[in-house]
């Protein structure tokens, strides 16, 4: 059976980050899995729009949830940030009958409506939960074997409370979804300091010397860890940790050269998809040492 989600890849992964679409894509289609990309989605916001105006935010956000009810789909966003503003925006106007009538005079010129009928995933959730282990191992024709992966979550995936049933295991596994994943494609999970924390991203425009801190202090936990590259499912985070690492090293006075790949980046090189289909030439930190790693791998 074909898995079909509306899509929501946000402005990262269309402008900075486009090997963040890039690479869902060739992955997505590896699993059989349907992608559809709104059409003329707006933003979501960031965390800007909420500061500004709480309607604003809720008006945003419940048109791209009415998008994605017209085409009878559940949502899946690459985002943390957006993941976080679309799950809020749907709680709320779910249970918020007032808020509901406000979002939905505004949509009614489009012809839109929100009805909460859909749900709101994050790709990671899609691999690890609707797929689940069995159908990724399946797939899995290269294993990451010997590979230590550093995890990073980063903040707003984690929040609020009521989506750790899609950050958590079901059933007996209840080990972070991020975690489960770098098992099944055959890698070892390194666990350090912060990998739960905020890479600083949201700061780094205003206040970059807090920012470089905070997220040179978890890649140097990482580092001394004994990690060999880090995941992450934001783009946001991947920023900070890819583009300002040598920004990082600077102020840290100290080398790190982690690579810094995207959730379907580090599933794509299990399931045998080039480099090339992944784009990992776009990172800043050279991922030559991930190909070193894998063609020793396969020489073994």
């Amino acid at each position: 059976m074909t898995l079909r989600y509306a899509y929501f890849p946000g402005c990262s992964a269309k402008g900075t980050c486009r090997e963040l679409d890039v690479s869902t894509a060739a992955v997505a289609r590896r699993f059989g899995l349907t992608l559809t990309p709104l059409e003329n989605p707006g933003c979501t916001g960031a965390r800007e729009f909420r500061a500004i105006s709480e309607e604003l935010h809720l008006t945003a956000n419940g048109r791209i949830l009415a998008l994605a009810e017209e085409m009878g789909r559940d949502l899946v966003a690459v985002c943390d940030t957006c993941l976080l503003n679309l799950v809020e925006a749907n709680a709320r106007l779910k249970r918020d009958a007032a808020a509901r009538a406000m979002v939905n005079r505004a949509l009614a010129p489009d012809g839109l409506a929100f009805r909460g009928s859909v749900a709101v995933k994050h790709f990671l959730w899609v691999l690890t939960d609707d797929l689940g282990g069995e159908g990724l191992r399946a797939k899995v024709t290269r294993p990451l074997a010997g590979l230590r992966v550093a995890p990073f979550y980063g903040c707003h995936i984690q929040r609020p409370p009521s989506v750790q049933a899609g950050v958590l295991g079901r059933g007996a596994d209840t080990r972070p979804a991020l975690d489960r994943l770098i098992e099944i494609v055959g890698a070892t999970a390194v666990p350090y300091a912060g990998a739960s924390k905020c890479c600083g991203f949201h700061v780094v425009s205003t206040e970059e010397k807090i920012a470089l801190t905070m997220s040179g202090s978890h890649l140097a936990n990482a580092a001394d860890s004994g990690a060999q590259c880090v995941v992450t499912p934001c783009p946001l985070c991947h920023t900070v940790f890819d583009a300002y690492q040598p920004d990082i090293e600077r102020n840290r006075g100290r080398s790190l050269g982690l690579p810094i790949l995207h959730v379907s980046q580090l599933v794509g090189l299990a399931i045998g998809l080039a480099p090339e289909e992944l784009a990992l030439d776009r990172h800043v930190v050279d991922c030559a040492p991930l190909r070193r790693h894998m063609a020793g791998a396969a020489a073994g």
